[in-house]
């Protein structure tokens, strides 16, 4: 038997393999970079999250932080007292559509993103707001039944970032609900809510 010839075989086996000049891949190839999306801010962020629980939120006014929700009770047994309602976290000032019928007045609203629940705050802005012994107290009307909430938010000592946060989102709240006015309706096809998030 004859041996067989290295190049006679390597000849072969190159004539067997044919280059290919397409790349089959299941992988996609990565858009062109001026397809990508922007990046966002953080301020198109909080009004994207926002927009979710209050579709008519247009632009956000103030930000603090941190908030925590009291509701103020009365009973015979226990008398009058603020009791934490079990909201806490970032609190928002929100100005709103206007509603349609209602003379094109400015809307706000008061928005707590719940971290310690489901339940979030929200209070439409109107009439007179109170700023007391550190609370910023709100009124809403439900059924024909007044909750009073007191709002506390957190700051810190002169030099810090939330320095004075307490004072200055009071003015704002106080401000924005008189420019509400008497202009505020109820309006549940709206998205209008009361303080705990649910349909007025």
């Amino acid at each position: 038997m004859t041996p067989r010839n290295p190049r006679t075989h390597q000849r072969t086996l190159s004539a067997q393999i044919q280059p290919s000049d397409q790349y089959d891949s299941d992988i996609p190839f990565p858009p062109p970079f001026d397809t990508i999306p922007p990046q966002r801010t953080n301020a198109e962020l909080n009004l994207s999250v926002l927009q979710r629980h209050l579709p008519s939120t247009t632009s956000i006014v103030s930000i603090a932080p941190y908030a925590v929700v009291y509701v103020f009770t009365s009973t015979p047994q226990n008398g009058a007292a603020w009791e934490k309602s079990g909201i806490e976290g970032t609190l928002f000032v929100c100005r709103q559509k206007p509603v349609s019928g209602n003379g094109g007045g400015e809307r706000y609203s008061v928005i707590v993103l719940n971290r310690k629940g489901l339940n979030d705050f929200i209070c439409p802005l109107s009439g007179d707001i109170d700023f007391e012994a550190g609370y910023i107290i709100l009124r809403s009307t439900k059924n024909n039944e007044e909750s009073i909430w007191g709002l506390w938010i957190f700051e810190e000592d002169e030099g810090s970032s939330t320095a004075g946060m307490r004072e200055v989102n009071a003015k704002i709240i106080r401000d924005c609900a008189t420019k509400a006015g008497r202009n505020h309706v109820n309006d549940a096809r709206d998205g209008a809510v009361d303080g705990y998030g649910s349909r007025i």
